[in-house]
């Protein structure tokens, strides 16, 4: 048996030594930089942050490491800053909402830059290691097997190795050293079956190595630490190795070796800073060698050492008498050693008690939290329904719009097609027009030269009727003054001369007619005193009245001179005076005036007390050659005429029909500036 436990012994030692030999350790840290990638600036501005982890000057290191890795659009290392912060809080063993916040702000980082092993890195390294190393168990396995449904939901492997990670870690902690076995061989195989990273893979098989020794499979525990020394990326990973191969040693009896790991592993440490935040393993490896070697006094300081270096809580101090009394009784000191023991026992029973309440308000805190995650869950769900019937009806409105903008869309088509029809027969009617334009101003210039020629024509005829029959009024006069004695000759030659001038006047007003035809407007820029125009016209009618009838003229002012055209006023106010004088048997006949500023407009009045005109013939009067009494002696053109004069002057004239005791003309005319 002895020999046999020799040979194992020789065996094992020469393993380690082939291993130790064979493996350039130093030159795999040095190669860390060249397999990420890593700028070398940033590279060492990053191994600088790692040595100040347990500083608060990391985090203004991180964030500067945070700018340059992002001034160089370097994000993976941009989310190591992050982490490195996050580290911070994480090696000081307490506040918990610091350690949520940073690992919060690490998983929202991953996933925008779509990094998930910093994602699942900060999730199961950091937030359910925290849970583990405060002896929250149960939140920190919720915690892992909701991260590992996450994980494989995402069949991202990383993140199920990550996943199994914890739990091996869970169940070492209490004490399932199969189960914690079973989970770390199935994250190292993920690992080497994904080829995933594998930066950790040596720490991962010296916690393997670690496990077989706890249970006593030490060919196992060797063979995982053999491992474990051919992929060392780290410094740390280093240190963990010498310390888990010392523990090895110990476990084996191989007390020599043992003591050579561990001051390999207490160099490194000195050496080294970012290894210093891990001692506490080396430590415990340390007692168990100063226990083994009899050096109970130094086991005790290191005792004393873990105690007070590491924060200690109710579950550690528990945890620390048992180790005193297990120290003691090593010494042989059973007083002092059942004195301990005593007390962990009394301590231990309330502790577990107290575990029990920690237990049911870890539940009840994960039952919370699930009914949470269950109303958060329903809450998504009416979300989406909402967002669906949203979409559905964005849907459908669009479906709509889309018919909608089809049936515009062919709409048009159809009515650019007849727009185009349209536009051809109006192209081709437009060409008549213009045919019919050509036609139209030839037509009117033959119309114009006709009226001219007519106008032309008549102003001749007119003249040469009128220089004879000018003659025959003057030598009608003088005959009806030559035989002044003979009343018969008289008569005769009265007759003549008043048919004489009334044919004088006819040709006279269609003179005056063909003109007005041919003009658009009448000029009207003479300086003219109103109030003289109308008595001279009233002086003028005075000897046509009939014995009856009296002749009134009432102006509104005394004198009033306005820019008009004072013969044509004389004109139309003579036509209107004769025409009452002749059917206004008795009575009187009015002129008047009125200036109305406000309207810039000047209204003349001529009333009458005569036979009036009929309501359904007051238009008609205005026509040419309207007679409403064809005994009435006249040609039936002064209205007409009088009208076309007003108008073209930008006035009216018309009959008065609210004016019954006889006939009322009103002439209205602007009043020029």
């Amino acid at each position: 048996m002895n020999t046999r436990k020799t040979f194992r012994h020789i065996l094992a030692v020469l393993l380690c030594l082939t291993t130790l030999c064979s493996l350039p350790m130093r030159g795999q840290q040095r190669d860390t930089q060249k397999e990420y990638n890593v700028d070398s600036t940033l590279y060492v501005y990053y191994l600088h942050c790692k040595a100040e982890v347990s500083s608060p000057t990391v985090i203004q290191m991180s964030d500067t490491l945070f700018r340059m890795a992002g001034e160089k659009g370097d994000q993976r290392m941009q989310a190591v800053a992050l982490c490195n912060k996050l580290d911070f809080y994480y090696y000081q063993n307490k506040q918990l909402d610091s350690i949520t916040h940073y690992v919060n702000i690490v998983k929202d980082f991953a996933r925008k830059t779509n990094q998930p092993k910093y994602y699942y890195f900060a999730w199961s390294k950091r937030l359910i290691n925290y849970y583990i190393k405060q002896h929250q168990n149960n939140i920190a396995l919720y915690e892992a097997n909701k991260m590992m449904q996450e994980a494989e939901q995402e069949k991202y492997m990383d993140g199920i190795a990550n996943a199994y990670n914890v739990l091996s870690s869970i169940y070492q902690l209490k004490r399932l050293y199969s189960l914690a076995i079973d989970n770390k061989k199935k994250e190292i195989e993920i690992t080497l079956e994904y080829d995933l990273d594998k930066y950790n893979l040596s720490t991962s098989y010296s916690i393997l190595g670690s496990l077989y020794g706890m249970i006593g499979k030490t060919d196992e525990a060797l063979e995982y630490l053999n491992k474990s020394a051919t992929c060392i990326y780290s410094s740390t990973q280093e240190f963990y190795y010498y310390a888990r191969l010392a523990q090895y040693y110990l476990s084996i009896n191989d007390n020599a070796q043992a003591w050579e790991y561990l001051k390999k592993a207490k160099a490194l440490s000195n050496s080294k800073k970012e290894v210093k935040k891990n001692l506490q393993e080396y430590d415990g490896v340390l007692k168990q060698y100063y226990v083994a070697t009899k050096q109970y006094e130094k086991a005790l300081e290191v005792q004393d050492r873990i105690i007070s270096a590491y924060h200690p809580n109710d579950k550690s101090f528990i945890e620390d008498l048992l180790n005193r009394a297990s120290i003691y009784y090593e010494m042989g000191d059973l007083s002092q050693a059942a004195r301990y023991y005593n007390k962990y026992y009394m301590l231990n029973d309330s502790a577990q008690i107290s575990n029990e309440n920690i237990t049911a308000g870890e539940f009840a805190a994960m039952l919370g939290v699930e009914r949470l995650n269950l109303e958060k869950s329903e809450l998504q769900q009416q979300m989406q329904q909402r967002d669906l019937a949203n979409k559905q009806r964005i849907i459908i409105f669009l479906i709509a719009l889309l018919t909608l903008g089809f049936i515009i869309f062919y709409r048009e088509h159809l009515l650019n097609g007849r727009l185009r029809i349209s536009q051809k027969q109006l192209s081709e009617k437009n060409d008549e027009l213009l045919c019919s334009q050509k036609e139209l101003k030839y037509a009117k210039e033959q119309a114009e030269d006709g009226s001219r020629m007519k106008s032309e024509f008549i102003q001749n005829m007119s003249h040469e009727i009128r220089t004879p029959l000018n003659s025959i009024v003057g030598f009608s006069q003088i005959l009806s003054s030559y035989f002044s004695d003979s009343d018969d000759t008289k008569e005769y030659a009265h007759i003549i001369e008043q048919n004489s001038t009334n044919l004088l006047q006819l040709v006279n007003d269609v003179l005056d007619l063909s003109y007005l035809d041919g003009e658009r407007d009448i000029p009207a820029q003479t300086i003219a005193d109103i109030t003289g125009v109308c008595q001279t016209c009233i002086d003028q009618v005075r000897f046509k009245l009939k014995p009856d009838v009296q002749l009134i003229f009432t102006p509104e002012r005394e004198n009033f001179t306005m820019q008009t055209n004072p013969d044509r006023i004389s004109q139309i106010l003579m036509n209107l005076l004769q025409n009452a004088a002749k059917f206004t048997r008795e009575g009187s006949i009015t002129l008047t005036y009125h200036i109305r500023e406000e309207e810039k407009i000047i209204l003349f009045s001529i009333t009458d007390t005569g036979i009036g005109i009929p309501a359904d013939k007051q238009e008609t009067v205005f026509e040419r050659f309207t007679k409403l009494d064809s005994f009435v002696p006249g040609t039936g053109l002064g209205l007409s005429i009088s009208r076309m004069i007003a108008e073209k002057m930008g006035g009216t004239l018309i009959v008065d029909s609210t004016y019954t005791t006889g006939c009322r003309f009103i002439l209205t005319l602007p009043l020029k500036e």
